[in-house]
This record gives C-alpha cells, structure tokens and sequence, in this order.
C-alpha cells in the first residue's frame, strides 16, 4: 500500500502539473485576446507582461512533469508536446510582437487564427495527458483495494492456524490499509496546497443536486470567489509565497463558514463555497463576512505587507430547474460583475436575471457575429431622409443600416448583435464591412443623375482607431464616386468621448470630400459646448425630442434651439422619428431642414431602393399595382427613375 500511496502521489503531481500547463497556455491566449482588445500600447504592454509570465509558469509546470517516472505512452505524448509547443510558441510571440507594434487587424486576426490551431493540439495533448494520469491513479486504487482484500484473506487464512495472533495481525493490517486508502482517496479529491476539495470533487458535489426533483424544499447557494491583487504577491515575492498566502487565507475563509457547507479550490486564486439549506439573504451576509474578512487580512513577508481583496459571485440554486453546468457559469458572470463594477465587492445574481442572461447570449453572439464577417453574411438596408419644405425631391438622401443573416437564413436586427459587437470590440470589422459594400453599391448604379448621400454610421471603437481610418482612406481612393457622395455619421457621446481624436479623424476625412453628421445630438450635457470644435455638417436632433414636439411644449422649445443654433453655425439639420403628419408640420415650422422616420419611409433593402423622384401625400389607402409605395399613413408615389 505504501507503493501505491507513492504512485499515487507521483500521478497526483503530474496531474497538478499538466493541469498547470493546460491553465498557463488557456491563461496566454486570453492574454493574446485581451491585447487585441486594448487600444492604450501601455495596456497591451503590460499584458504582453502578463503573456510572458503565462509562458514561465509553462515552463516551470513542464520540468516538474519531465522530471517524474514515465511509461512508454507517457514519454510519446511528451514526445508531442514538445514538437507542439515548438511549433505553437514563435506563434504566439509573432502575434503579440504584431499586438506591440500595431499591425493591421486582419494580420493580427489571421495570426491568431493560426497560433490557436496550434494551441488547441497543445490543448488536445494535455488533455489526453491528464486523463491518462488519472486512469493510472484510478488502476492504483483498484490494485489497493484489491491488495486489500488479499490482505484480509491471508489474515483469515493465518487465524485458523494461529487464531489469536491472527487476529491481531489482521485487524492491524485492515486499520493500516483502510487509512491509506483514506489517504489515496483524500488525495484524489482534494487540493494538494489548501486541503480543500479540489475542482473535480466539488463539481460532482453540484451534480449531486441536479438529481433532487424539481421544486424540493431546501435553499443551496453557490458562492463563486476571485481574489482581487493576488497577482502583485506572486509577481513581488514568487509563486512559493504566493502559495503561503493562499493556505493562511484559506484558514481565515474557513472561520466565516459552517462544518456542512462544503469550501474548495476551482483553480489558482478562485475559490467555490455551496451554501447547503441556506437561503439568498443568509448567504449574502455570509459572503459579506467573507469579503471582510479578505479585507481585514494582512499578508506580511520579509517585511512585505499586503492587502487583497475578494470578489464574490452569488447564485441561488433551484432544484431541477437547470444544470450545474449553467449555474456555475452564472456564478462565475455574477463574479466578473463584481470585479467589473469595482472588485472587493459581492454581486447577487439569479440563472433567469435579464442581465446575466444578456451578457450569456452576447457572449454566444460574438462567435456567430465572427462567422457571418467571415462569411459575407451580413446585409445592407436603408431608410430615406426627405427635405421638409418640398413635397417633391429627388431621394438625395439614405441612411445606411446593417442586419445580420443568422445560420437559418433569418434577419438578425442590429438591437441583437450591435451591443455585444461594442462589448466585445468587433464595430470597427462590422463598420469596414458596411463601408467597402455601401461604395461598391453606389459604383454599380450607373445613371445620369447625381447620386443619393449615403449617411453611414460610425462606432467609437472605429473613429479612434487608426487601421479604420487608413482603411476609409484606401476604400475612398480606390472608387470613383463623386465627391459628397459619402456622409458619415458618428453619435454625439462618441465623438465628445474622444474629441481630439474625433476632430483628426473628420478633418482628415473632410479633405477628402467626405461630409459628417452628427448624430443624437442634444443627448449629451454639454453638446453646445462641443459643437464649435467638431467640423460637422449635419445636426441629427435626437429622436428623444423630435418624438413628442407636438404634445410637449419643452421638447419642442428644445428642437428649436438646437435648429436655430445649427443654422447659425451653417449646419444643416435633421429630424429623427418622425412618425406622423402633426410632426412633420411642426418641424416644417420651425424651419428643419430634413426629416427621418416611419412616418415617412420604413427601413427597406439597400439593393431594393428603386425611388429616385418622391412625393409625400396623406390618404387612407392606395391600389395594388398603382406604382405607389405607401408608409403607414404616408403615401410615396415612385417616378420611373431607378436608382
């Protein structure tokens, strides 16, 4: 048994160790990720500081694994391993050399792509690694136990002949072998450096709850924990002392909890606590007392002091109302919550919250809005913007809008992917996507009329980023559109957000005959204040106002000012929502220059829009087949120009 306990032991440190490697390549291509996302170069730097420390921990990880006893199929995946990691890691550092001196994004893009091919073999093989550990500790306690029973047997055998020596001997070996296998087992389930539960266990613990029937009388909660500057003691003092830190921490956790609560270790510095019979509110004060106690403890190290906090997720469990699975991946949203609104804090949250179940369909989203960029499956609409004073004029004006087609061929509305999009720093792709297909559009339509304005819409993300602009430059050089052709549109909060960036970027563009409009405008505290600085065109009055002119006296007084003042600055101005004809006529009144709405035009097709010459005129109804295009309570009668 004592042999079996060693080998054991061996396989439960290489498990620990290939489980390092696992986490520290998942850990470097977060990293990769994560500097992909950060515009500031001094926030890319210091998570290329974080990428090579991922790297060193590899390392570490991969000695430690190399320096136990291997089997034939142990030495062939290692074998591979190093083969893989030759290949994978001028990868990734190709990638984050090309994150440090900002290349385009496509080459980034497609060097990442190829670096996680390359990390998923690594992945594929640590795996394999790590289930081949664990049938072998799994083939020692099978062999302990059947040692065992021989064991037992031979003492029985031994107490016919010597009956009462026998039985002492026995009853000694059985104490001695049930203690290993105690040992063995303890080990198997717990974490070698706190003696908590490790992950495995505390995962099978979860789906013990999955089999209680739907609607069974008792509260469980989970508690899903992340220390807050952890990494400053492991990266100031080594990962030895940051291991200290986490055994006299896991003692102090351990106070604020019950004997039947079950606490674990999920993996580096992130802790599960399941709050068995113990409702949401009794759990929130348990977790307060937790993340006081986190608070309240000083770590002191050669003179060292440190102070950490705790981030904490909590979740409600309902008996058979869903998976473990999803309950702990809510647990851990809820976690990020915390730490996103300010660390050292606790954030309840429920499977059913609206925004726990937003934030999971936006993070579902970003794979699909990558696939259909991929794949061409995005689509363009547009909606018309008439003058206010002319009944008839030609359609001079078009809003650029974007859908998305999903897997089934159905139309994804922007109110769907925009968001996650923003989140997730993928407008600047979906902007260059409109742009290049927008201006091959306006190439294709051959005619003797002046072209239609296209009013295009800008992210934030891509009025500040510099490959977007070179882009726009490239697309604008490389067609032959007349000048004016192009009117970009960026929201008020987005250009105060980065004024002088804001400012760069449209003058640049102006040179080139493009035109801006600004859009939202009066949404923001001090738009006035601004406007002298931005070289707009157009003024979009926020919807917000233009809505209710006609029962709102304030909402009307503020489209006013906002006209009267553009006109003084030379801008033109448009009314977004119009909706109705009472609208209309107001904003005729006081003198707007275009308007935009349902009232006016739905949304249609960009490849659809065959008006070029349009009245505006109020019936109840029109024929089929009278080559009258009607909108609501608008009627748009079609000229024989096509666009």
């Amino acid at each position: 048994n004592y042999s079996m306990s060693n080998l054991v032991e061996e396989t439960s440190a290489k498990i620990e160790a290939a489980n390092s490697m696992r986490d520290s390549i998942r850990l470097r291509s977060i990293s990769l990720k994560t500097m992909a996302l950060k515009d500031d170069l001094f926030e890319r730097d210091e998570e290329y500081t974080r990428f090579i420390g991922h790297s060193r921990i590899y390392r570490e990880a991969r000695e430690k694994l190399l320096s136990k006893n291997m089997d034939k199929v142990e030495t062939e995946i290692h074998a591979a391993l190093s083969e893989a990691t030759r290949i994978a890691q001028p990868l990734n550092e190709h990638v984050a050399e090309l994150l440090l001196s900002g290349a385009s994004k496509n080459e980034i893009s497609t060097a990442i792509v190829r670096a996680a091919k390359h990390q998923e073999i690594l992945l594929n093989l640590l795996n394999e690694l790590v289930d081949l550990e664990r049938e072998s500790a799994k083939r020692a306690l099978r062999s302990a136990n059947d040692h065992y029973i021989e064991s037992r047997n031979v003492m029985f055998l031994l107490g016919a002949i010597a009956l009462l020596f026998g039985l002492f001997i026995a009853v000694l070996v059985i104490r001695r072998s049930a203690e290993k296998n105690r040992h063995i087992y303890h080990q198997a389930n717990h974490d070698a450096l706190t003696g908590l539960m490790n992950r495995r266990a505390f995962e099978n613990e979860l789906k013990l709850l999955e089999k209680m029937p739907e609607g069974s009388e008792s509260d469980d909660v989970l508690l899903y924990l992340d220390l807050d500057q952890f990494k400053i003691v492991n990266d100031t003092c080594g990962h030895m002392v940051g291991d200290e830190l986490l055994r006299q921490l896991t003692a102090v956790f351990s106070k604020c909890l019950r004997q039947t609560d079950i606490f674990a270790r999920l993996g580096g510095d992130e802790f599960g606590v399941l709050l068995k019979t113990c409702n949401i509110d009794g759990a929130t004060r348990v977790a307060e007392a937790l993340r006081e106690s986190a608070e309240n403890f000083q770590f002191s190290w050669k003179g060292k002091v440190f102070s950490i906090g705790v981030s904490i997720g909590a979740v409600p469990i309902k008996q058979g109302s869903t998976s473990m699975a999803t309950i702990l991946s809510t647990a851990d949203i809820a976690c990020l919550e915390a730490k996103h609104t300010g660390r050292n804090r606790v954030h309840v949250a429920d499977i059913d919250d609206q925004h726990i179940v937003n934030r999971r369909s936006e993070m579902d989203c970003v794979g699909l809005i990558n696939q259909a960029l991929q794949e061409d499956r995005l689509c363009l609409y547009c909606q018309s913007v008439i003058p206010v004073e002319r009944q008839l004029n030609q359609v001079d004006h078009i809003e650029i809008l974007v859908r998305m087609i999903d897997n089934d061929g159905k139309l994804v509305q922007p109110g769907l992917f925009i968001p996650p999009a923003e989140r997730y720093g993928l407008m600047c792709a979906i902007d260059k996507w409109v742009l290049k297909h927008a201006t091959n559009w306006l190439q294709e339509r051959k005619q003797p009329h002046k072209p239609p304005k296209l009013m295009i819409n800008l992210s934030g993300q891509s009025v500040c980023d510099e490959s977007f602009l070179s882009y726009a430059i490239e697309i604008l050089e490389s067609c032959a559109i007349q000048p004016g052709s192009i009117c970009f549109e960026i929201t008020e909060t987005a250009a105060i957000a980065n004024l002088e960036k804001a400012a760069s970027f449209m003058d640049t563009l102006n040179d080139r005959g493009c035109e801006f409009a600004l859009d939202d405008f009066g949404s923001g505290l001090s738009s006035f204040t601004y406007l002298k600085s931005l070289p707009v065109d157009y003024l979009k009055i926020d919807g917000a106002f233009v809505r209710e002119i006609v029962n709102d006296p304030i909402d009307y007084s503020m489209v006013k000012s906002i006209n009267d003042i553009g006109h003084v600055m030379k801008k033109k101005t448009i009314a977004e929502f119009v909706e109705d004809d009472e609208t209309l006529e107001l904003l005729k009144e006081i003198g707007v220059d275009y308007a935009q709405g349902y009232g006016i035009a739905l949304p249609l097709p960009l490849d659809e829009l065959v008006l070029h010459t349009i009245t505006t005129e109020h019936r109840d109804g029109i024929e089929s087949g009278s080559g009258e295009w009607y909108q609501g309570a608008a009627v748009v009668k079609i000229r024989n120009n096509t666009l």
